[in-house]
């Protein structure tokens, strides 16, 4: 199967077609030779054999014929004189019989001296039938004494290429008895180079024999051609529907679909080719289709080899993908020879880019890269040596054509060597892909298990109800990126008529973030001091403790917490301390706090706590990191001048609004309204207590 490219012209990859159809049936034949062939008539017209009259099986017609380039209907006339033509022998290169390649036309002429046209125990009822069979995509016009018998497909008034089966035709029963004259006009389209010779073989039998013979020759084909390439484009086609069903499992994964649409271009390849073999495309048609199909193919195997490799540096591939694409219009505009090379150099660097692709994702410890490497560069390869050797052979014949002959046999099917390394690349992508499946959805089963147990801790830390009295109006939003988050946030009421509040984001996702999380509200509610900056010291300690047992010092500081706790009376006096956390905002503007560490970063650290005093009708809102770095689709942040600017909107519309503009982070918010009177009352007797 030929998938990467067509760099040399495509009668070189075809010229070994009919080879192989030669003596497959084990039928009793009889060499013209056995009768020697009669001298040239005394017009001096066309060479002449003699066929007995009881023959049972096939004759075979090698010659010599006569043989002349160039095209003239006077030439199947029987009374033309060929006599000056020189004489060929079928089954032999021209090239081995003295003659330079040509292109275009040709004309081969017989004449056959039969005592009768009647075999044996068919006497006066069979008449003779030929089998003429084509030399690859040579077209073919069969006239029997200058009447046309038959023809091959593209053998029309405007002749084109077509792979050409072998086909009967009868002589005709009033030329029983008398001299035939068997001339066979033969086309190739201009700019094939014709060495071998358009006329293979021609055999003359009984309906019954020519019919069986026509019918190996058949099935001869199939078995060499058709049956291994269907076989392969059916797996490579039953690969790709896996790979989308992959793909709709685990839609994240968009190795799969890139998988898929590589298969499926091979998979058309293969039916493409196979349409060409049985003469349903023209060889015209053929060429354009496969001018893009190889380079679809480059484009798409570069791209899932990015996306199964997770390689972000791509610019280079996406050079070489636009180059591939536009590679065929050079062809179509007329540069072949441009084309062929430009398309050797192509399929050079196709491989050695998914050869590095792959071996670096395997020495950064992808194995499945690693296991697809060695089939994968044997595929790309195969291709490569393909194109080259017939680059050497047909237009610089610097090697046989005998040198590409080399043919697998399984029974009676022939599998070339192209095939078997996409046999074996396929099965080992097959492996692969089910393997990174298989593996994934062990992934996803861990994390969703995870996920579940991270939401029954997660209703420990986000309370669904807030405690509420007639001092404080409380409102809480939360809204997690991923399910479940590292966020948290407690409020607690003291028995003066005070509340405590703590809120706080764990770094991290997942279990692990909100295991600390749950550690911290724990020991928050555990707490026996009511004192902002008493409660961060000794939640600090507490989240020391439980990133202690991770290992190195730098893990430990990828897990720590930012915390503000803050206690609001009655009277309205809040005192406050901050762990890193971002300040609150009162009535639409940030509150001034002095800085501090996060918790879990340094043993005995100390927070400075501050004094406020918030008046009737204020309102407070505490708020996660996760409202300010919220990021739209231009990457702009929502930042803190927005966020002041919708700081004294009620807490749900402060979280949607955020959501809406490019949610990446937990977004926490929490409202507090001062509804207190006792906060009225002791502004009017006192001044306001400051820090």
């Amino acid at each position: 199967m030929k998938i990467v490219g067509r760099s040399a012209p495509f009668y070189m990859r075809s010229v070994v077609c009919w080879l192989a159809v030669v003596c497959a049936a084990g039928l009793p034949m009889a060499r013209a030779a056995a009768d020697p062939p009669a001298s040239a008539n005394a017009s001096g017209s066309a060479a002449a054999i003699i066929v007995p009259a009881t023959v049972h099986g096939i004759i075979q017609l090698d010659g010599p014929w006569r043989f002349q380039m160039g095209d003239d209907p006077r030439w199947s006339d029987p009374s033309f004189d060929d006599s000056n033509w020189p004489a060929v022998t079928l089954g032999k290169t021209l090239s081995e019989q003295g003659f330079e390649t040509y292109a275009g036309y040709a004309w081969y002429r017989l004449r056959v001296q039969p005592e009768q046209f009647r075999f044996g125990a068919l006497a006066g009822s069979a008449p003779l039938h030929l089998l003429v069979t084509s030399h690859s995509v040579g077209q073919l016009a069969v006239y029997i004494n200058g009447v046309e018998v038959g023809r091959s497909r593209g053998m029309t008034d405007k002749p084109v290429m077509y792979e050409s089966p072998p086909f009967e035709v009868s002589i005709p029963q009033e030329a029983n008895g008398s001299p035939v004259l068997l001339a066979i006009r033969s086309w190739a389209a201009p700019g094939i180079p014709i060495t071998h010779g358009l006329l293979e073989r021609v055999e003359a039998g009984a309906h019954e024999d020519v019919a069986d013979r026509l019918e190996l020759a058949i099935a001869h084909k199939w078995d060499q051609q058709v049956i291994a390439e269907i076989i392969l484009a059916f797996l490579f086609l039953g690969v790709a529907v896996l790979g989308a069903i992959l793909y709709m499992a685990q839609r994240h994964h968009s190795e799969y679909l890139w998988m898929a649409l590589m298969c499926l271009t091979v998979a058309i390849t293969g039916a493409i080719e196979v349409s060409h073999w049985l003469a349903l495309i023209s060889s015209s048609v053929f060429d354009v289709l496969t001018l893009w199909t190889g380079r679809v193919f480059m484009a798409v195997t570069l791209e899932f080899v990015l996306r199964f490799t997770a390689t972000e540096k791509r610019q280079l591939v996406r050079y070489f993908q636009g180059f591939a694409l536009v590679l065929p219009f050079l062809s179509l505009l007329g540069l072949q020879q441009v084309y062929e090379v430009l398309s050797i150099s192509a399929e050079v660097a196709f491989c050695v880019l998914v050869s590095m692709l792959l071996f670096r994702a395997w020495r950064h410890g992808l194995r499945e890269a690693g296991i697809m490497l060695l089939p994968f560069l044997l595929a790309a390869t195969a291709d490569s040596i393909d194109s080259i050797l017939e680059y050497l052979a047909s237009s610089r014949h610097w090697i046989s054509e005998q040198a590409m002959l080399y043919r697998f046999h399984l029974g009676p099917i022939e599998i070339a060597t192209g095939l078997i390394t996409y046999g074996v690349f396929l099965s080992s992508l097959l492996a692969v892909i089910i393997y990174r499946f298989v593996s994934v959805s062990q992934d996803e089963q861990r994390s969703n298990a995870e996920i579940a147990a991270a939401r029954s801790v997660q209703s420990m830390l986000i309370p669904t109800e807030l405690p509420s009295n007639s001092y404080f109006m409380l409102e809480s939003a939360y809204v997690p990126v991923n399910g479940v988050g590292g966020d948290f946030f407690q409020v607690l009421p003291v028995d003066d008529g005070s509340i405590l509040i703590v809120v706080g984001d764990v770094s991290g996702k997942g279990l692990q973030a909100a295991m600390n999380a749950s550690t911290l509200v724990g020991a928050f509610r555990n707490e026996l001091s009511h004192d902002p900056a008493t409660i961060l010291k000794h939640l600090n300690q507490v989240m020391l403790g439980a990133t202690s047992g991770i290992g190195t010092a730098k893990d430990a500081m990828a897990s720590f917490a930012t915390c503000l706790c803050a206690r609001i009376y009655r009277n309205g006096t809040m005192e406050i301390a901050n762990a890193g956390h971002l300040s609150p905002y009162r009535d639409g503007r940030e509150m001034d706090l002095p800085p501090g560490l996060p918790l879990g970063v340094i043993h005995g650290m100390t927070y400075e706590q501050c004094t406020f005093h918030l008046d009737q009708g204020v309102r407070l809102i505490f708020l996660s990191d996760g409202v300010v770095e919220a990021t739209n689709p231009h990457g702009e942040l929502f930042g803190f001048e927005r966020t002041q600017q919708v700081s004294n909107e009620p807490a749900r519309y402060i979280a949607q609004t955020a959501k809406r503009f490019g949610q990446n982070d937990d977004i926490t918010v929490i409202s507090v309204y001062v509804a207190s009177r006792d906060a009225r009352h002791i502004e009017e007797l006192q001044p306001a207590v400051h820090r």
